[in-house]
């Protein structure tokens, strides 16, 4: 097989999982329900693109990709963690196999993606392969928010019409403390909190070609029209899923890009900063005087006094003391599986850190999350390097908004996020420089 041949079969692979992915939940339960067979479309996909790594990793060295210092490092890094997921499974006799492995993948399959979209980007044709994957990107986030907006207003338990139970390991629908009054979207992806993440790259991507970046551009692959409905429909989906972590990751991200687009950034305090704080003591003042009604205590608290359930704030912090305090007295690591979304149904038991760092070190010890950060570390600095590039300065600020929000999430453990994310992180790297 020729290079170029290669080049265009990585291409169409990456095609595939932009389209597949944000709608991977709902297809995987729709269409088993007349297929079977739910395990084998749940793990297809991961198992597909274990197979491809290999031949991901020949077709880069055929380009010439490990002449890049950078591209090195990321695979030495890479290699060292999926080592010590290797090590884990072959000598953790107290395991649970099947878990252990699911959980491998899951916190590895990041890697794939990334260097699935380094390898496009850094082809004969990568300019061409990049716009084309942005571009369908961008339209599988609308399709995304769009469904999720007239989730919002459709009947609640629509999803169990199509194969959506707790039985079969995803929930149906999702409410504030489980009032029925204050229903969540979670659109085509597995929860809110995810979804709200998953918007923060549209919603970034809208608001820099709108306001900041006007005019035609790089990697500006559609035009005004559809940003402006990419934008609404991705806010309002936002708004929809009622997720504060989804929210900050948004925030966090617009924040970033405006400091970064902005060249005099002392003119932008002399201008902004009053109207910022007027508007923060405003807010401040109004959630304040209503801080015990019913409305404001369960859409900012998730909780009120007649919650029932353990206080969502309080839980998460329980969580994450725990962990602490396990990963203190084990700090090798129990194995993966043990923590995170898979431990929900290892047989063995596990635990929930709602932490993705604290579910690596966790699972895989302090050494595997000192490599994990390592691995975002180098990725972030090479984006920041680029940060003059459109694309670059997009997914730089998007990514620290999702970094944040992994404090308070099991980020990566969604598949449309993950892959969203790593794989346009892969192509951006590259559509800066292909000589660094």
């Amino acid at each position: 097989m020729t290079l170029r041949r290669a080049e265009k079969l990585a291409y169409y692979f990456a095609l595939v999982l932009v389209v597949y992915m944000p709608l991977h939940i709902f297809l995987a339960q729709s269409l088993s329900v007349v297929t079977g067979g739910l395990e084998v479309w749940k793990a297809a996909k991961d198992v597909i693109l274990v197979l491809a790594v290999f031949p991901l990793l020949l077709l880069a060295f055929k380009q010439g990709a490990f002449k890049s210092l950078f591209f090195k490092r990321f695979i030495m890094l890479g290699a060292c963690y999926v080592a010590l997921y290797m090590l884990f499974l072959l000598f953790d006799k107290n395991a649970d196999i099947k878990s252990a492995i699911i959980g491998s993948v899951y916190n590895t399959r990041i890697l794939g993606y990334f260097l699935l979209g380094y390898v496009v980007a850094n082809s004969g044709k990568g300019k061409e392969y990049t716009g084309a994957l942005l571009k369908t990107t961008l339209i599988m986030c609308l399709i995304v928010a769009c469904f999720g907006v007239l989730q919002y207003f459709l009947p609640k338990d629509i999803l169990t019409h199509v194969g959506y139970s707790l039985e079969r390991g995803v929930k149906p629908n999702f409410f504030i403390d489980d009032k029925p009054d204050f229903p969540r979207v979670m659109s085509t992806l597995r929860d809110p909190n995810s979804l709200g993440a998953f918007l923060a790259l549209p919603i970034t991507y809208a608001v820099y070609f709108l306001f900041i970046k006007k005019g035609k551009q790089a990697y500006k692959v559609v035009g005004d029209n559809w940003l402006k409905l990419l934008l609404v429909s991705s806010t309002l989906c936002l708004l929809f899923t009622f997720s504060r972590s989804g929210l900050i990751t948004v925030l966090v991200s617009l924040t970033t890009l405006v400091v970064l687009s902005t060249k005099n950034k002392r003119a932008l305090t002399k201008k902004y900063a009053p109207l910022a704080l007027l508007v923060f003591v405003l807010a401040a003042s109004l959630l304040f005087a209503a801080r015990n009604t019913y409305t404001v205590q369960n859409v900012l608290l998730h909780a009120d006094k007649s919650t029932v359930q353990q206080d969502p704030n309080e839980l998460r912090i329980s969580f994450a003391k725990k962990a602490i305090n396990h990963i203190r007295i084990y700090p090798l690591g129990e194995g993966p599986g043990t923590a995170g979304l898979v431990a929900i149904s290892n047989p063995k038991g596990g635990t929930l850190t709602e932490n993705y760092y604290l579910q690596i070190a966790y699972e895989e010890g302090v050494l595997g999350v000192i490599i994990f950060v390592a691995i975002n570390g180098l990725i972030i600095m090479r984006l920041y390097k680029n940060r003059y590039n459109h694309l670059s300065i997009i997914i730089f600020s998007t990514g620290l908004g999702i970094a944040i929000f992994g404090l308070l999430n099991h980020s990566w453990s969604n598949e449309a996020l993950a892959l969203q994310w790593w794989l346009l992180a892969g192509v951006a790297v590259v559509a800066q420089s292909k000589k660094s």
